[in-house]
């Protein structure tokens, strides 16, 4: 998330930031420097990611399908 510096602090692994740099930090570092009062947004918010639509069910169902006429024998059916 890019973030405008409002004063001087120290982040781990980006070291010393100072006051009106803008910096692309990881979200959840970016976040704790907005709450704590050290940074501010500087543009809008990644918006998540939308879940992928679900595939359709699969059915076993013959659906519109007509029977047919023919009957089928079998050699039991002799007698």
């Amino acid at each position: 998330m890019k973030v405008k510096i409002l004063k001087k602090c120290t982040v781990g692994m980006g070291g010393n930031l100072h006051a009106g740099e803008e910096h692309d930090l990881p979200d959840r570092t970016a976040e704790k420097l907005i709450r704590r009062g050290y940074a501010e947004a500087a543009t809008a918010p990644k918006p998540k990611a939308k879940a992928k639509p679900k595939a359709p069910k699969k059915t076993t169902r013959s659906v519109g399908l007509k029977k047919s006429d023919v009957e089928l024998t079998t050699p039991e059916d002799d007698s």
